[in-house]
């Protein structure tokens, strides 16, 4: 299953009326729409500074918490039926979790269409690409906040660049084993390193790279950098991912970047938005973790996510969703992005 074109189709689809009736549809004939974002264990091993991981505070309230093994076979029970994509990683460093290969074996056996695990790659080794990806992985996502050594050693505290660079190397090599395997990269950029995105593929060419995402920098916490705004570059953004564009065309990389570098706005350098895909992500979305299931009211030891939806009338939820106005909607839609796909 191709999940880059099911979003690219997602998008071309501009009513939220026609987006939300499928939706219901889909949830009333109990099929797969979930995308699964999973944290086995809630810890890391970098201190980027655009991560809360350096917000002290807020590690210490929030990010404690593992997954025990047999817990696999129990999240899978009560929801991997209805998972179209499941990702392992989210906000925290997934490859901490010693148990991984047997995730993917069993969302595999589950017959979930689409597994990618998001990491920063530094704890990864060959052997580690080989075994996920003979599980059934379908892609690796690396997040990186630095095209140069300066930059990515900086931004990304206690990243090793030399060794960023030897997991592309290894994923590159697997997928001449295995050709079905994709390369990601999230680049998380600021006022700081974006330009650097112009030297992208001087520096990472080499590597067979499938899709690329740009992601604007948001703030998650008091963490250490604090640059938020993005003032500085948004006369050079649409120049900067323009180059992208033509440059992933070239090389047949699908490009993920957003139609504007600032949240819940329509109207934003020049250009206005008409894209209602953000507005099925809090009906879609579903975030898993040692201490978070999917709803505040799920109780997922004792209920299956079909049970959830029959116990809160979910259908009927989403039905009323085809009749409200965007300015409705857009009430539950804070701090969303509207991404273009451009698949090459």
């Amino acid at each position: 299953m191709d999940i880059y074109k099911i979003l690219k189709f997602n998008n071309a689809i501009k009513n939220h009326r026609v987006k939300f009736l499928g939706l219901w549809l889909l949830s009333v004939l109990n099929k797969r729409y979930l995308a699964i974002q999973l944290d086995p264990v809630l810890a890391c091993n970098l201190r980027c500074k655009m991560c809360y991981f350096t917000d002290d505070d807020y590690v210490r309230k929030n990010m404690k918490g593992i997954f025990k093994e047999e817990s696999i076979d129990e999240i899978a029970n009560v929801i991997f039926k209805n998972a179209l994509k499941l990702q392992i990683g989210c906000g925290a460093e997934p490859t901490l979790f010693k148990h991984n290969t047997k995730l993917i074996e069993t969302a595999k056996k589950h017959q979930v269409p689409y597994i990618s695990m998001i990491t920063n790659g530094n704890l990864l080794e060959k052997e580690d690409v080989e075994s996920f990806s003979n599980a059934g992985l379908d892609e690796f996502i690396l997040s990186m906040h630095g095209v140069t050594k300066e930059t990515y050693e900086d931004m990304m505290d206690k990243g090793i660049y030399e060794k960023f660079h030897d997991i592309l190397r290894f994923i590159t090599e697997q997928k001449k084993v295995n050709p079905k395997l994709r390369l990601r990269i999230n680049y998380t950029f600021n006022q700081d390193n974006f330009h650097e995105l112009k030297d992208f593929f001087k520096v990472y060419d080499e590597y067979d790279i499938d899709i690329i995402q740009l992601r604007p920098i948001d703030k998650i916490g008091e963490t250490t950098y604090n640059e938020f705004s993005l003032k500085k570059i948004e006369s050079d953004y649409f120049e900067v991912s323009n180059f992208l564009k033509n440059e992933t065309q070239k090389r047949k990389i699908t490009l993920l970047y957003p139609q504007s570098i600032y949240r819940n706005e329509t109207q934003s350098l020049k250009v206005k938005t008409q894209n209602d895909s953000s507005y099925l992500i809090p009906y879609t979305y579903c975030y898993v973790s040692p201490k978070y299931f999917w709803k505040d009211d799920f109780d997922w030891k004792n209920e299956t996510f079909s049970s959830w939806k029959k116990r809160n009338n979910w259908n009927f939820t989403l039905l009323k969703n085809v009749f409200k106005s965007r300015k409705k909607l857009d009430e539950t839609n804070r701090n969303m992005l509207n991404y273009s796909v451009e698949i090459n």
